[in-house]
């Protein structure tokens, strides 16, 4: 009987063991350049080839008349679009991130924008993590070539190494925080955080069919739209990874041993995951269990 494989408890980009795992490993040079980018910046680039750009175009006719006004993203398009769900699961992205964290990826939901989202500097440890800690990655795909003035990504390197900043950290001393709490206690004080570290910002200027990858608590968001009539059409896609508790830490106190269980869909593969304990199925709670099986009936992206 063959032996279990042993799934590391830290990414391998993360870990103290790194050096030792790309010895060991053989990777490849591109391979290679991609766990290192991840460990020393938090981000990576993967330029997805000819075949992703041709599906680019269809992800943006699929998703076109979801973007009336006053939408400014659409979620889960791949339970109607092919092509974002090709995308979503990208052979070449499953495989370089299986080989930068050492479990199988597994992408589980989807956001198409249109225009440059202003969104506020955050970590997504906040929005999706996981136990054992930072198995959870981001994927944001440049569905045409991304200009200054259309409010691109912008991001620290460097800072998916700051402490992962709790609900608790941020001043929110409660059993069941929310979203309210997040926007006013959370976002103020990360930004606090990544002040106070001295880290410089970057912008993602990339071309059509390149993914821009990050690490679970690198510092982002959206830079401000200088040019009204520009666009960025995108595609990100949230990526969690094999045999691993999934919450919510908006809605958790994991200090107090209270954790919001997600079941998240695998999108590549069909279905959903269980959240595992050491193994073992773990129950998630009640409103994202029901969430999920209905829209596992529905199939319907959300337009807001």
């Amino acid at each position: 009987m063959t032996a279990a494989r042993a799934l590391p408890a830290v990414p391998w980009f993360e870990g103290d063991e790194l050096e030792a795992y790309l010895a060991a490993a053989g990777l490849d040079g591109e391979a290679d350049a991609f766990v290192r980018s991840l460990a020393r910046d938090g981000y990576a680039l993967i330029d997805l080839g000819d075949e992703a750009r041709a599906l680019c175009d269809r992800a943006v006719t699929d998703t076109e008349t979801y973007f009336r006004p006053g939408v400014a993203r659409v979620q889960d398009a791949w339970f109607r679009s092919k092509a974002v769900r090709r995308l979503a699961a990208w052979p070449k992205v499953a495989c370089l991130l299986a080989t930068a964290y050492g479990r199988r990826p597994f992408a589980f939901q989807t956001l198409n924008f249109r225009r440059g989202s202003e969104q506020a500097v955050h970590p997504d440890s906040i929005h999706f993590h996981s136990e054992p800690a930072r198995f959870m990655c981001g994927v944001w795909i440049a569905l045409e070539d991304v200009g200054p003035g259309s409010g691109p990504l912008v991001y620290y390197p460097g800072s998916h190494r700051l402490p992962v900043m709790t609900m608790r950290d941020a001043g929110v001393n409660t059993a069941r925080p929310g979203p309210e709490h997040y926007e006013r206690d959370f976002v103020p004080r990360f930004r606090q955080r990544v002040e106070a570290s001295g880290l410089a910002p970057a912008h993602a200027l990339i071309p059509k069919g390149w993914a821009f990858v990050w690490a679970a608590n690198l510092a982002y968001g959206g830079s401000a739209v200088t040019d009204p009539a520009s666009t960025r059409r995108s595609l990100v896609v949230h990526n969690l990874f094999e045999d691993c508790l999934y919450f919510t830490p908006m809605k958790s106190d994991p200090e107090g041993g209270k954790l919001w269980l997600r079941l998240p869909f695998d999108i590549g593969r069909g279905g959903w995951v269980w959240p595992r304990r050491s193994g073992r199925r773990a129950m998630p709670n009640l409103k994202p269990l029901i969430d999920t099986l209905s829209r596992s009936v529905l199939r319907r992206p959300i337009a807001g």
